[in-house]
């Protein structure tokens, strides 16, 4: 099994960035870097395909990735992902492969904007097939995905998401076997056992990329133990916000909103290495 190994570092900074599904999805891209680099974030994961302001899509030509790039780096903002909606579960082999083929094209898009990584899901078991079936597929369609991203520097990184829980996402990782492949934690109800995380994120360790956060705020999720643990683990990462929780919830305007995000994750941040 080719797993990867992180040293562990009492110095370890986890980064904040921000994907955009979400209360930012309305603005244009000028706007979000503004935002972003306002608060103190490092790094933007562009949502493709949901019509967001910021009009980064796989359909934007050689000029219009090289614009995107440029106004990034402007902002001293990396763009650190490109998360599709693309999925793997479908029953239909025609559907299956066109999103597998769409994945190829926003690989595409990721490698000529310098992101490393592209989000993809399982995401559901249909339940006309076992079980095993789905993983099995799953992993198949993603296996020439890391080939093909090992040649742009992309990886296919899948998300603990939908149906698909810490538990079926190290099935599939253990069939993929692949260098060039990585899990996206999602930071979700299902992760906790007993009330911690500990061992989803034990099980998942060895194939972690990438982490998304939600409602920091919020109750109910042991955001305190993620990161103490992640810290543990020596982890030195992008962490999403992907919050869809509005200011109109009693958090104040927009700008407020972000800001008061960017600054309890600071604060997970530095109780996490105390």
């Amino acid at each position: 099994m080719l797993i990867r190994q992180f040293q562990l570092n009492r110095r370890t900074r986890m980064k904040l960035s921000w994907m955009t599904y979400g209360v930012l999805k309305v603005l244009s891209r000028r706007d979000l870097l503004q935002m972003l680099k306002d608060h103190g974030f490092e790094g933007v994961e562009f949502r493709t395909d949901a019509g967001h302001g910021h009009g980064v899509e796989a359909s934007i030509d050689e000029a219009e990735r090289e614009q995107v790039v440029a106004d990034c780096a402007a902002m001293g903002i990396d763009i650190m992902s490109v998360a599709t909606g693309n999925r793997y579960h479908d029953t239909d082999p025609d559907e299956l492969r066109d999103h597998i083929e769409q994945t190829m094209v926003r690989m595409d898009l990721a490698s000529d904007l310098g992101a490393p990584r592209v989000r993809v899901f399982g995401n559901n078991f249909p339940a006309e097939v076992p079980r095993e079936q789905t993983i099995a597929q799953v992993a198949e369609a993603l296996k020439p995905l890391c080939d093909y991203g090992a040649e742009k520097g992309v990886k296919p990184c899948l998300e603990l998401h939908g149906e698909f829980d810490w538990q079926a996402c190290k099935a599939v990782a253990e069939l993929v076997d692949h260098e060039n492949f990585g899990l996206v934690w999602n930071s979700v109800p299902q992760d906790v056992v007993d009330g911690s995380v500990k061992q989803a994120l034990d099980t998942v360790w060895p194939w972690l990329d990438h982490v998304h956060m939600h409602d920091l705020a919020g109750q109910g999720y042991p955001y305190r133990e993620l990161f103490r643990l992640l810290h543990e683990k020596g982890y030195e990462g992008y962490m999403s916000a992907e919050t869809e929780r509005h200011p109109d919830k009693g958090v104040g305007d927009l700008w407020m909103f972000v800001a008061y995000y960017s600054d309890l994750f600071r604060a997970y941040r530095d109780l996490a290495r105390a």
